[in-house]
């Protein structure tokens, strides 16, 4: 064999051989890896990170060349779930504007105080009488009370009457104030003597003081 035939298969040697590397796979459980020619891995399966490869020589030269990883990262673990985020919209409360109740007419109470001739102090059985008006303006914190004295016509004179009928209110309006708690800017004081008569039917019962409510 002359030197130019040996020269001649020496040279295809060089080019033949790199083509034809032969493939290298790993049949280690639980992954396979299957090395396809010199440049491309195809990973066929793997369930576990760090799977190492057996490569050909050729690859190898390549591998360090192009500074590739000897280890291949777990590319068919399971995703993991990121945590749920829970998004609560806070409850918006509409404006609550307080009930402004309408202004009512002026109206009396319907049970006056009594009391007997010519006097102006206040009977046992009239105090439930007062504290029934008391109750009313307790439960009603906006509400005054106008108290008005009255006298009987056919007992007395003008001047007696009048004087009388202010001694009444005066002594109602005190006891709601002092023994009830009554605010006095809540209370108002007024007397009409004999002048008016709220029963007209019945003499007697005009000794009287009577609660006006201004709701």
């Amino acid at each position: 064999m002359n030197i130019k035939t040996l020269l001649l298969l020496v040279l295809l040697g060089l080019f033949i051989l790199p083509g034809t590397a032969q493939n290298a796979t790993t049949t280690s459980d639980p992954a396979t890896v299957q090395l396809i020619n010199d440049d491309r891995v195809t990973i066929l399966r793997s369930d576990v990170s760090g799977e190492q490869i057996v490569l050909s020589n050729a690859t190898k030269t390549r591998k360090k060349y192009f500074r590739c990883p000897d280890v291949i990262p777990n590319l068919c673990a399971p995703v993991e779930e990121s945590p749920k985020i829970n998004i609560t919209t806070p409850e918006i409360k509409p404006e609550t504007k307080p009930v402004e109740q309408p202004k009512g007419e002026p109206f009396f109470l319907p049970d006056p105080v009594f009391f007997r001739i010519n006097k102006y102090v206040i009977d046992p059985s009239e105090w439930a009488k007062i504290e029934l008006a008391v109750s009313y303006l307790n439960e009603h914190p906006n509400a005054t009370c106008v108290v008005t004295g009255y006298a009987d016509k056919k007992t007395g004179n003008t001047k007696i009457n009048l004087k009388l009928s202010e001694q009444r209110s005066n002594a109602v309006a005190k006891a709601m104030e002092t023994k009830y708690g009554i605010n006095k800017n809540r209370l108002s004081i007024n007397w009409k003597g004999d002048g008016l008569q709220p029963f007209k039917l019945e003499n007697d019962k005009n000794r009287a003081v009577l609660f006006l409510i201004n709701p």
